[in-house]
């Protein structure tokens, strides 16, 4: 084990984390695109979540919180999201749980009904649908954001 390859290994881990969170697969991902030896990486990345700098379960859950506050997209969504960052079915699930999926879908139409103003009912249904399906949204869902938005 080279102490010299282990702190190129660490300093560019670190500077890959300093834009944002990232997963421990993410890491892995771009430290081994760098070329860094396997073992170095499992040095590191051991190291890191020693330090507290890499957290799969608070990484998690800080990235639902922003989907939900400036993003929202359905549980199904997320859960695809996070598993392509690599976070464990377990981390997901408990991560998720706490989602009410009306309220995203609620959440996530209300900045587009300013655009979607002065259109007949058929067609902002349509607008509806298509927007919450495109962010994972079942059509119960979506349908039941489309009732509640004509309600108001």
């Amino acid at each position: 084990m080279n102490t010299k390859n282990l702190t190129k290994v660490y300093n560019a881990s670190i500077r890959y984390l300093v834009p944002r969170a990232r997963s421990k697969y993410e890491i892995r991902q771009y430290l081994a695109k760098k070329g860094f030896d396997e073992d170095d990486i499992h040095n590191t990345i051991a190291r890191l979540e020693n330090e507290n700098l890499v957290n799969d379960r608070e990484f998690a859950s800080m990235f639902v919180e922003q989907r939900e506050r400036f993003k929202p997209k359905s549980k199904f969504a997320l859960a695809f999201e996070l598993r392509q960052k690599g976070i464990e079915a377990e981390i997901i699930e408990s991560s998720i749980m706490d989602i009410d999926e009306y309220s995203s879908a609620l959440s996530a139409v209300q900045s587009r009904l300013n655009l979607w103003q002065g259109h007949d009912n058929e067609k902002l249904k349509k607008k509806v649908m298509s927007y919450l399906k495109n962010r994972g949204f079942s059509y119960e869902v979506s349908l039941s954001t489309f009732n509640e938005i004509c309600k108001s």
